[in-house]
């Protein structure tokens, strides 16, 4: 339950700048939120996106690692600490308006 509340709170995050998930159902039913999921941002690659946000304290694998064919990551959910929120919130804030999207 604590990763699934941990997920929920992060795609909002990430959604509210500009990210969208790449994987958001299976089949058509939603995907549970839970322990990892997975965001792209648009106009960027699966290495460039990985490779830019390490520059805001970020860290996330390649989806293409994981053998898929999507571009975007896939974050996990397991190290964030409840007063980091609004510190991944401002970064991901610095990292939209310096990545506007076209």
């Amino acid at each position: 339950k604590i990763y699934g509340e941990r997920a929920r709170k992060l795609k909002e995050i990430f959604l509210r700048h500009g990210f969208h998930l790449v994987y958001d159902n299976d089949l058509g039913e939603p995907i549970a939120d839970g322990f990892y999921f997975t965001i792209g941002y648009p106009g960027m690659t699966s290495g460039e996106l990985a490779k830019e946000l390490m520059y805001y304290g970020v860290s996330a694998i390649s989806l293409v690692t994981t053998g898929s064919h999507q571009e975007g990551l896939r974050a996990c959910t397991s190290f964030i600490k409840d007063h980091q929120y609004a510190q991944l919130d401002e970064r991901m804030k610095l990292f939209a308006e310096n990545h506007p999207i076209a």
